[in-house]
């Protein structure tokens, strides 16, 4: 047994040696002016992603690998490690609140949408997860349902600097809601950055390199699951994919954060 310990004593200090050879940092080791994307699933998280990445560093979208994005807006569920390309790292996430979220940007979707599009998800990645265990008990829906996320963002416990960006106001002007991240960021971005950022991450535009590249840099969006990562992104798609008594419970539980960010029930 002490021989064992050892040696696991000696990888660990080679794997830390290596790491920071490489700069990488651990993925809770942030710093208090870094920002948070923030979203509940399924809420246009990874298209925030890529826009940023590009406004951010000036890149390409055509060149752009969902796999760099993710090193650029670093996704908290799927790395452990990051590295720090400048001052301000970037970090895209879904859970709720945490006291070290200090500067976030939180993406809102009509609940209703994203929930479809959660069970789209689910189906897509083979899991055996009906709408109503989704909607009704919460099953599978992660970190929380749709209501408690956003009521508890909204609520703010821990006084963090926030935005809120409604994925429907980034559909229908994606240029103004950029000025306003750029503005909240610190950036100074012309219109001629901005749109071409904006033209090369159009829905159409990053499901069709979704089907060349088949990686978004998350361990579970691979091969052909990583197809149909991108759905419809459409705006109240949910009247005809979300049966009528799921949808009345749905609105009876999340009617009051649905009134108050603007949708109607």
């Amino acid at each position: 047994m002490k021989f064992k310990k050892i040696i696991k004593d000696r990888t660990n200090r080679w794997l830390v040696n290596m790491l920071k050879k490489d700069r990488l940092l651990p993925i809770e080791k942030t710093m208090d002016h870094d920002i948070f994307i923030a979203g509940f699933p399924k809420s246009g998280n990874t298209w925030m992603q890529s826009l940023v990445s590009g406004v951010v560093y000036g890149i390409d979208p055509a060149f752009l690998p969902f796999t760099l994005a993710g090193d650029l807006v670093v996704d908290v569920h799927a790395r452990t490690f990051y590295k720090r390309y400048q001052d301000t790292a970037f970090f895209k996430t879904h859970f709720l609140p945490k006291k070290r979220y200090k500067r976030v940007i939180y993406l809102v979707r009509d609940g209703r949408d994203a929930m479809v599009s959660y069970h789209s998800m689910q189906k897509v990645l083979g899991r055996k997860i009906s709408m109503s265990e989704m909607i009704v008990d919460g099953k599978g829906v992660f970190p929380a349902k749709w209501h408690k996320h956003v009521r508890t963002w909204l609520t703010n416990p821990y006084d963090a600097d926030m935005m809120v960006v409604r994925y429907e106001d980034l559909l229908s002007d994606t240029l103004k809601e950029m000025r306003r991240v750029c503005d909240f960021v610190g950036l100074e971005r012309s219109d001629e950055i901005l749109n071409k950022v904006i033209e090369g991450n159009t829905f159409s535009k990053m499901k069709k390199k979704a089907g060349k590249l088949k990686d978004l840099g998350h361990p579970s969006w691979r091969g052909d699951h990583f197809k149909q990562f991108f759905r419809k992104g459409q705006s109240s798609d949910y009247r005809d994919q979300m049966p009528e008594k799921l949808l009345k419970k749905f609105n009876q539980e999340a009617q009051g954060e649905l009134l108050e960010l603007g949708y109607k029930v």
